[in-house]
């Protein structure tokens, strides 16, 4: 086995499949967890959980989607950040936490509102593919950001209020 080896490129990315690690050094992960890239070695990554820096092992490097980073040293401590501009982290945050009560919904058999949940998303993933792209031009990113962001204020009024009436009347 080669040396563990500290990585200046591949530093942090997004979880693409479920990785239940079986080995005491294997770091568990989920579909869309972010990692912080540590070190590599034959197709094995070392590094940590970023919403949980004390949740560290190894994982499979074809599980994890590279994305662009922004390193900053502070002290002796680097800082990783992910490099997408701010509101395609929002609408990402957003898909998740709204995925999250759209299975709850799902599950209680919410026909109606899982459809509706469902077309907010849907139209939350078409417009960040169309941020992420670069292709459009300054009117109409201006004209799609403001979209965006009235809809994820709509959808979380929408949302937190179903999710609300299904508590109460659960």
């Amino acid at each position: 086995m080669a040396p563990w080896t500290r990585t200046t490129t591949e530093r942090y990315g997004v979880v693409k499949w479920n990785f239940v690690g079986k080995g005491e050094k294997h770091l568990s992960l989920e579909v869309g967890d972010t990692v912080h890239i540590q070190e590599v070695c034959d197709g094995w990554y070392r590094g940590y959980l970023v919403r949980n820096r004390t949740q560290q092992g190894v994982f499979p490097v074809s599980f994890v989607h590279l994305k662009e980073a922004i390193v900053e040293k502070r002290g002796d401590e680097e800082v990783v950040m992910s490099a997408e501009m701010p509101l395609v982290k929002e609408v990402t945050t957003t898909l998740r936490e709204w995925g999250s009560i759209w299975k709850q919904l799902f599950v209680a058999n919410k026909e109606v509102r899982v459809k509706q949940v469902q077309r907010l998303m849907w139209e939350l993933m078409e417009w960040r593919s169309q941020l992420l792209s670069g292709t459009l031009p300054t009117d109409e990113f201006k004209e799609l950001k403001q979209k965006v962001t009235s809809k994820i204020d709509y959808g979380n009024k929408y949302v937190w209020t179903e999710i609300f009436q299904f508590h109460v009347h659960t």
